[in-house]
């Protein structure tokens, strides 16, 4: 339900926004020559790993009459999260606008608490309480592809499809025992996704775009857990979604060699009300 959602609000903004607007305003991305089609990036955010069950039950040993019963209550930490890379302008095509890489550090952490109890036929019988919690360092290699809507010379919807992979540098566990013996899932050290992220930016210099953004795990690809966009953690499965601020930094165009003497006026896109100037 909520992938649906995601590709119904992707698709009906590409449609809505992109009907006879974006040949009306002006471009707040660098544009050649009068700026480098290549440049640096970095950004700065939170991650936070939605419970995708509040409260959950499930049964486990039986004795004679007698089963085990957990009730799980998993529930999501901020982390922190940062990132940078390169970025490369996209030229004649309509809709897509950049693609970029780069690297990225995602700080993931939860927990789990949970209660145990013994079911028979006379009643139910507490036997323990505790709280499972996990908390995982990733750094990872990312790379996407952006399209943009126009909404005026200067501000854009953005919607991004991107990859990434990385490896857990730090993993810690805390863990009280489940005396149910049912099945405990963890996150690999190795992980590796597919997401979706929507942004609304702006330019706000001659030299800054600044893009605020949320973003969320499609597919879950090493971890594959049936092709879900969740991860597990213990009893329990979670949605990481990230909320950040890219920087986009514009690189004026430096001309290498002098032009002819006898040049007429400047080159095409040298214009006076570029955007942000």
């Amino acid at each position: 339900m909520k992938i649906n959602l995601l590709l119904i609000l992707f698709f009906a903004s590409t449609t809505v926004f992109g009907q006879g607007y974006d040949r009306k305003k002006k471009d707040a991305f660098p544009q050649t020559p009068r700026f480098e089609k290549t440049g640096w990036y970095f950004g700065l955010g939170a991650n936070y790993p939605l419970n995708v069950v509040s409260v959950k039950e499930a049964e486990g040993t039986k004795i004679g009459d007698s089963t085990f019963v957990t009730t799980s209550n998993p529930s999501g930490q901020l982390g922190a999260f940062a990132e940078f890379g390169r970025y490369h302008m996209i030229e004649n095509l309509y809709f897509f606008r950049y693609w970029n890489y780069g690297m990225n550090y995602r700080w993931i952490h939860g927990k789990e608490g949970f209660e145990n109890q013994i079911t028979t036929p006379n009643g139910s019988v507490p036997l323990l309480t505790g709280e499972n919690s996990f908390s995982d360092h990733f750094l990872n290699a990312h790379i996407e592809i952006n399209g943009v809507n126009k909404l005026s010379d200067n501000t854009f919807l953005q919607h991004t499809l991107g990859g990434q992979a990385g490896y857990g540098l730090l993993s810690n566990r805390s863990y009280s025992t489940n005396l149910l013996g049912l099945e405990e899932k963890t996150q690999n050290r190795l992980h590796s996704y597919l997401y979706y992220r929507i942004g609304f930016g702006g330019r706000v210099s001659k030299k800054l775009i600044v893009i605020p953004s949320v973003e969320f795990p499609l597919l879950n690809a090493f971890t594959f857990n049936s092709g879900r966009y969740d991860t597990p953690y213990f009893n329990s499965q979670y949605w990481p979604i990230t909320f950040s601020v890219r920087f986009f930094l514009c690189r004026p165009y430096r001309l290498k060699n002098c032009p002819p003497v006898d040049a007429l006026g400047l080159p095409e896109g040298f214009d006076k009300d570029e955007p942000g100037k």
